[in-house]
């Protein structure tokens, strides 16, 4: 018993090490969601600052998605860092449309650590976006994940940002993004990510031009 206890204790304690250098998401875009029919490819690099001197880090990350509606698309998605990936996908609904607009994003990840356990988390964010110029939009919003550790009892922990961003059109499939995640609690490290995302129609009904 005692080494079983033993054992627990200190695969606990290496998820307790291990659970601030993940993070829960990463370009995580506006409001506004993939024009129907289209596919859209996003990668950026990812400087993600540790907490309580754990160490920085720097990866990239990638999201695949389509436009299954003018207002609902899915997306998969990828963190790629030393130490650890992240794999997932999201789901993206905007119920609000115009100069400003308003979308909620579930989803979920797992991140796989190398020599230590891995995770899963279910991921939540909102976002409201407003066009300040035909190119040009700013948005921001809360995310929120809930996220468990393989094998270890009582595990949970949750990650809470604040993901402020803009997006301006490089073209018209052809956009920049920029965006910070602001940690809001001990297991929520910072980051910044600057990315490119590529749009392209796939089927004969797919929007031409933007919106």
């Amino acid at each position: 018993m005692r080494k079983l206890l033993s054992s627990a204790g200190v695969a606990l304690f290496v998820a307790i090490l291990v659970a601030p250098a993940q993070a829960q998401n990463f370009q995580n875009g506006s409001a506004e969601t993939i024009w129907q029919g289209n596919l859209r490819l996003t990668g950026s690099p990812v400087w993600l600052f540790g907490k309580d001197g754990g160490p920085d880090r720097t990866g990239g990350a990638f999201r695949l998605g389509y436009g299954l509606t003018d207002a609902f698309d899915v997306e998969a998605k990828t963190g790629l860092f030393h130490g650890f990936t992240l794999i997932g996908g999201d789901a993206h609904y905007r119920f609000l449309t115009g100069e400003t607009s308003m979308a909620f994003t579930a989803g979920g990840h797992q991140a796989l650590v190398r020599n230590a356990p891995d995770s899963t988390a279910l991921d939540l964010a909102a976002k409201v976006s407003r066009r300040v110029r035909p190119r040009l939009e700013i948005y921001g919003g809360p995310a929120f994940s809930y996220e468990t550790v393989h094998g270890v009892a009582d595990s949970g922990f949750t990650r809470w940002y604040a993901v402020p961003g803009v997006r301006w059109g490089l073209a018209n499939r052809l956009d920049l993004l920029v965006e910070g995640g602001v940690g809001l609690n001990h297991n929520s490290p910072s980051y910044v990510t600057v990315g490119i995302a590529a749009s392209t129609p796939v089927s004969g009904g797919a929007q031409r031009d933007r919106p």
